[in-house]
């Protein structure tokens, strides 16, 4: 049975696995630093007894109000004494709180459920899914970030790339995505969602035929897609694109320079058709597929 006392901090530590570890510069930990200093603990800890220590406890849930604490100066904190919890059960219980924080990025939380199915060799989807209270659904989404790169991971978890977008990203053969996470950035989720599965029908159908290499031609045309108006904004207030461009379109007259923007706008300036081309090439090169 479930106890509740306030425990000793320093006879407190952290778990045996830490999913999500305390940023002590982030907004939500100098929040709380600021309501525990003024109005003390609004919440309990979750504990249990160490099986590493003998006499400490070890923290379920509450690293950040530990730290807060500790950092406060705090002697006690309240806790809640959970008996019975494994190791897994702490794994779980730390998945099922990361869940609901949105502070807890994406590709973040497909790490965590990753380390599940490492701690648990052959778990299945559905099991998992039980484990974290999540969807099976929700659990093959999530694990399917993993097959993006470590550079489309991080535009995830910056909100470059729209959540739904980054499922439909990573569902792509790996030598698609450089050519198309612009637009997986621009679009909005419903085109984006249909012009990849087109994409990934067409290279499925192509797979089934066995004509590959007819699916990907060395012919090469350069796709026109919007850049974000925020990057349009920022070279609107302070040019840095501009005079390259200008200098590559070789601009000399005001229409020269007009036309100019519009293709930088547009992915198609010198330098931009360059960097499509290149990938292009770099796709047809490579015969083996992820």
């Amino acid at each position: 049975m479930d106890d509740l006392r306030d425990l000793p901090i320093d006879l407190i530590v952290e778990p045996w696995i830490l999913l999500r570890p305390v940023n002590k510069n982030s907004v939500e930990y100098l929040e709380m630093m600021d309501s525990i200093e003024k109005n003390g603990f609004l919440s309990s800890i979750a504990v249990r007894e160490c099986p590493r220590q003998e006499g400490f406890w070890e923290i379920i849930d509450g690293m950040y109000r530990w730290t807060c604490s500790k950092e406060l100066g705090r002697v006690t904190v309240p806790a809640i004494i959970k008996t019975g919890v494994t190791d897994e059960d702490v794994l779980a219980l730390q998945i099922q709180a990361n869940a609901i924080r949105p502070e807890t990025k994406p590709c973040e939380f497909a790490c965590q459920l990753k380390r599940i199915q490492k701690v648990h060799q052959g778990i299945t989807i559905a099991a998992l899914a039980m484990m974290v209270s999540k969807s099976p659904n929700w659990i093959s989404k999530q694990l399917g970030l993993l097959k993006l790169d470590q550079v489309h991971q991080m535009m995830v978890d910056r909100g470059e790339i729209c959540l739904q977008n980054a499922y439909m990203l990573a569902k792509l053969p790996a030598r698609f995505r450089v050519g198309y996470e612009d637009r997986a950035k621009t679009m909005k989720a419903p085109a984006f969602g249909a012009l990849a599965a087109g994409v990934l029908k067409q290279y499925q159908e192509a797979k089934r035929q066995g004509k590959l290499d007819a699916f990907f031609t060395e012919d090469f045309q350069p796709q026109p897609h919007l850049r974000s108006l925020k990057v349009i904004q920022d070279e609107y207030q302070i040019p840095l694109e501009g005079p390259i461009v200008r200098a590559a379109e070789d601009c000399r007259t005001p229409r020269d320079g007009w036309n100019a923007a519009f293709k930088w706008m547009m992915h198609l300036d010198y330098k931009s058709v360059k960097e499509q081309e290149h990938a292009a090439k770099a796709r047809f090169r490579v015969k083996r597929f992820a």
